[in-house]
């Protein structure tokens, strides 16, 4: 150990401070592990060291930088942060450093790391070199991923924070405010909270959570607060850091896609339908083809019936007019009447058969056939089928009254066949075939679009009405097009190449059955409202902050301000850093996946939690 002459040769700086100043100042800075009275005496200092008063005095010039200086703003910058964190990368640091200094591998080596060590690990700095401020000065963000308590016997850091604070004076006037605020929160709070949220942020938080919670979806802490920082810190390091801190964020987002594709499952299964999943289109529209194909054929052969005992009884035969037929035909233009609607002609020709002594009246049943056959010659949506509508209302007028009571009946379940099947162009399409041709006029695979997505509300329900009404068959045919409109919807989310849920085609498939209301007529108003709280908790798992998604690859504070340890060139210290670094950033992510906005002070009781 150099004498204080010797000491006064190598910093000629220093002349004008007193040997006792100037060996408290050495005594504090680099040689405190030996008492007081030894150091003096080893540096020649002898009985000066009893001055009272002297102890403690810092120099008022700092010594030229040296890799020792630099070593210290290392050391010192975790102890001004102060908490475990400063212990964890001080105490290592300093023993690597002892031990290399006394001897790496060596027992004196290994005596020098332990004292140095513990040297560290008592100290509370005050900041002594310009590495430690300049490191302080970009660590306020660090700040909230520090244990809440000293790891000593007992010591609070709320009970050191006012002397910690007025100790960081002098760096203060190099650190904007609102660093200065997190670090006094950071040092005065005992658990962590929705910090810097208002009342209405906070409540918004709350309904989210619950209303996640509710349908089973976790949620993180970014994604619950909806803060820009923290949903910036757990896009980044899942992507910067996929296989080290990043990786609990990517395994929760797993969890979360789980959970939002089995909820779609859940809710179709609560529907009754036994074959919801992407393939079962034309399995779905082969079942309700066959309900509405059964159930037309049930009430065909029950009017039938109905018509034959009042022809039995004779009640068809009474004759009656159809005059007002033959002048609605008569008043159309021959072009229409053999291009445009070659109904009218085929309703003449057929009067004409079963009047061919023009006497102006006919039988009801003839006339009940010519009803029929409109019917079955009909193709909804076209110009034949508005004259068609115009007919058949001519013929209702015209038998209205005729007959007997039995005829009567007949034609009132005529007239409902008609109002179910044939009136309502949904319905007829569904049935019937395009002309000319066997082929159906919409195919199996397109019924679920026909009925549920293409049509109006009113059509919609034209079909739910029949297939309610068509007994189990019909029932659990209504039940397949409900499960297939819940698969509907997960096929929206699903629909992204790189296989991640995509919030945009859901969000828009939704709101195109909510506007006419299909939503409500689908699943009721309580399996409306779900769709819609399922939607949005969807949005606050899916859809980030503007700018929380950084595609720059430039790294966030927390994590600039870590790296900054790294790139002082000191021996072992970015060793100690990348751990420090990886540490917070670990704890950062359990705050994350842990946050639980509905309890007290944001404590788990969440899903994501590992």
């Amino acid at each position: 150990m150099a004498t204080m002459a010797e000491i006064r040769t190598q910093y000629p700086q220093y002349a004008d401070i007193p040997d006792v100043k100037l060996a408290d100042a050495l005594h504090q800075k680099f040689y405190s592990d030996i008492p007081k009275p030894e150091f003096y005496a080893k540096i020649g200092l002898g009985a000066q060291a009893q001055i009272p008063g002297a102890e403690g005095v810092i120099a008022a010039q700092p010594a030229p930088m040296t890799l020792q200086d630099r070593l210290m703003g290392v050391v010192e910058t975790p102890a001004i942060i102060a908490g475990g964190l400063g212990r964890m990368v001080a105490t290592p640091l300093a023993r690597m450093y002892g031990e290399a200094v006394g001897g790496q591998g060596t027992p004196q080596g290994k005596a020098a790391g332990e004292s140095a060590a513990n040297w560290a690990a008592q100290q509370f700095y005050q900041p002594r070199t310009q590495t430690g401020p300049e490191i302080v000065e970009g660590a306020g963000k660090m700040m909230e991923s520090l244990p809440p308590v000293l790891s000593g016997p007992g010591a609070a850091i709320s009970a050191l924070a006012p002397a910690a604070i007025n100790q960081l004076r002098p760096v203060a006037q190099r650190i904007v405010a609102p660093v200065q605020n997190v670090l006094a929160k950071a040092m005065t709070k005992s658990e962590p909270d929705m910090v810097g949220m208002g009342a209405a942020e906070t409540q918004a938080a709350l309904l989210r959570q619950e209303r996640a919670q509710r349908l089973g979806i976790p949620l993180t802490k970014g994604e619950q607060t909806k803060d820009l920082a923290t949903q910036q810190f757990e896009a980044e390091t899942a992507k910067n850091y996929p296989a080290g801190a990043g990786a609990p964020l990517l395994q929760a987002k797993e969890t979360q896609k789980s959970a939002i594709l089995n909820k779609f499952e859940q809710m179709s299964q609560e529907t009754g339908a036994e074959y919801a999943d992407p393939s079962a289109y034309k399995k779905v529209g082969s079942i309700v083809d066959k309900a509405l194909v059964d159930e037309y054929d049930k009430k065909y052969q029950a009017m039938k019936s109905k018509y034959a005992l009042a022809d039995n009884a004779g009640e068809t035969l009474q004759e009656v007019p159809y005059t007002g037929i033959t002048e609605y035909i008569s008043k159309q233009s021959p072009t229409v009447r053999a291009k445009l609607a070659p109904i009218l002609d085929s309703v003449a020709e057929q009067i004409a058969l079963n009047d061919p002594e023009k006497k102006g009246t006919m039988s009801v049943r003839a006339l009940e056939d010519i009803y029929q056959d409109i019917g079955k010659n009909t193709q909804p949506g076209t110009p034949n089928a508005v004259h068609s509508k115009a007919m058949k209302s001519l013929i209702d007028q015209t038998t209205e009254g005729a007959g007997g009571d039995l005829y009567r009946d007949a034609r009132m379940a005529r007239k409902q066949l008609a109002k179910d099947f044939e009136d309502s162009s949904r319905v007829a399409s569904l049935l019937g075939t395009k002309a000319g041709y066997a082929d159906r006029k919409v195919a199996l695979a397109d019924v679920f679009d026909h009925i549920v997505l293409d049509g109006s509300m009113e059509e919609m329900q034209t079909v739910g009405k029949v297939l309610k009404r068509a007994g189990p068959q019909g029932q659990q045919a209504w039940a397949e097009i409900q499960g297939q409109t819940i698969q509907h919807l997960k096929d929206q989310i699903t629909k992204n190449a790189s296989g991640q849920l995509s919030f945009p085609k859901l969000n828009t498939a939704i709101n195109a059955l909510d506007r006419e209301d299909k939503l409500t007529y689908l699943f009721g108003k309580t399996g409306r409202d779900q769709l819609i709280d399922l939607r949005d908790s969807i949005q606050d798992a899916l859809v980030k902050q503007p700018g929380a998604v950084n595609y720059s690859n430039t790294s966030s504070a927390l994590i600039r301000s870590l790296d900054q340890l790294s790139k002082l060139q000191i021996p072992l210290a970015g060793k100690l850093a990348d751990v420090a670094k990886t540490k917070a950033m670990e704890k950062q992510v359990a705050e994350s996946l842990n946050f639980n906005a509905l309890t007290p002070k944001g404590k788990s009781t969440n899903a994501l939690a590992p």
